[in-house]
């Protein structure tokens, strides 16, 4: 395939789709709309829900669901699969429950956490608080989501696009997120999903899978960096700051400004 004919947009949000489907199936029942996926770069968080968010023509609104792929590459592949479903479990309780208000775990949803196997924890470890503002969660042992993603990368499922610049580890910890790890390395016998057990690949990051992924790791100070470059002039010595690649002439000596 030339690179004109892959798409990646339809890739990439195809796999969303696939595993928002599969999971609705296998946890939900199929109860639940079709909601409206997105990937937002949300600053310390992994996901969130948004009610009603999108309308078609004023004649019919959904929710939606929206994904950081900042995230997607240092994370566990289950961990993804985990912000999914918390955010469909949002979606369920708006849909036939009584949502608290906007980012509140109550404990209806709390206890449909629990129901399809996903155990609402405000540490993301056992013992954590199961309501409030914040809220992460962990995979309960041979509960129905766990056994649910083993089955689905036993299909050989995984996302091919992959954000290469990724988040450096942030200071708070938000909805559906516990504390950033460092990028899982993937065994050199693992070349696909098939060649390892599927439990073994929920716990590799989703960068692991992709053959030759090279990352570029973005700390707070690289972004910081980038906005903003100092300019030096070699024949007054002023200094000046501004955006990165610009050409600067100095009116006092006539010479170009240098970037350092």
């Amino acid at each position: 395939m030339s690179k004109n004919e892959i798409k990646p947009t339809g890739e990439f949000y195809g796999r969303l789709q696939d595993a928002y489907d599969y999971f609705n199936r296998q946890l939900f029942d199929g109860a639940l709309p079709h909601c409206l996926i997105t990937v937002q770069r949300e600053k310390n968080t992994m996901g969130f829900f948004s009610a009603a968010r999108w309308s078609n023509d004023g004649k019919r609104d959904v929710h939606e669901i929206a994904l950081n792929p900042a995230y997607f590459a240092r994370r566990k592949v289950i961990e993804v699969f985990q912000t999914l479903v918390h955010e469909q479990c949002h979606a369920w309780q708006h849909e036939f429950g009584n949502p608290s208000r906007t980012g509140y775990h109550n404990r209806e949803w709390s206890e449909k956490m629990e129901s399809i196997g996903l155990m609402p924890s405000a540490t993301g470890e056992p013992g954590g608080g199961k309501i409030g503002q914040k809220m992460s969660d962990y995979p309960i042992e041979g509960g129905r989501f766990k056994q649910a993603c083993i089955t689905l990368i036993t299909t050989g499922y995984q996302f091919n696009w992959i954000d290469r610049r990724i988040a450096w580890q942030h200071e708070e910890e938000s909805e559906s997120e516990s504390a950033a790890e460092p990028l899982a390395e993937a065994p050199a016998s693992v070349a696909t999903p098939a060649t390892t057990s599927a439990e073994s690949v929920l716990n590799l990051s989703m960068a692991s899978l992709i053959p030759n992924f090279e990352h570029q790791l973005i700390s707070p100070a690289d972004s910081k960096a980038r906005s903003k470059t100092k300019y030096y002039c070699p024949g007054c010595g002023v200094n000046v700051w501004g955006k990165p690649g610009l050409s600067i002439l100095c009116e006092d000596c006539g010479q170009s400004f240098v970037s350092l």
